[in-house]
């Protein structure tokens, strides 16, 4: 006999209260400027911070993090905003090349 469910988790209850997607394809890390800027776009499309909702998505969404929004109307927006302001094709950070500190004379890594 299956045991009764215990109860919601948090993100759970996230995905139910913000059930439309937008969809931002990234593989390099954002640069902080970039991840500001879609962040106070997605704070603007939908009033304020706790509007939204954004995790990495898996299985069939696996490679972009996933905007939720409470209508389709705002989620479009976003897809529109997204596709205009070509934040997926941006150069990421740049590498960094520098000395790698070592702790107490240890040998550097190679």
């Amino acid at each position: 006999m299956p045991r009764p469910k215990r109860g919601w988790n948090s993100h759970e209850l996230k995905l139910r209260a913000f059930p439309f997607f937008a969809r931002l394809r990234r593989e390099e890390p954002f640069r902080a400027a970039d991840e500001v800027e879609w962040r106070a776009e997605a704070d603007r499309i939908a009033g304020n911070s706790e509007r939204w909702y954004s995790h990495a998505g898996w299985k069939q969404d696996h490679g972009y993090t996933l905007i939720g929004f409470a209508t389709k109307a705002e989620a479009d927006e976003m897809q529109r905003w997204i596709a205009a302001s070509g934040i997926e094709t941006r150069p990421s950070r740049p590498r960094y090349d520098g000395p790698i500190l070592t702790v107490a004379g240890g040998v550097k890594p190679s």
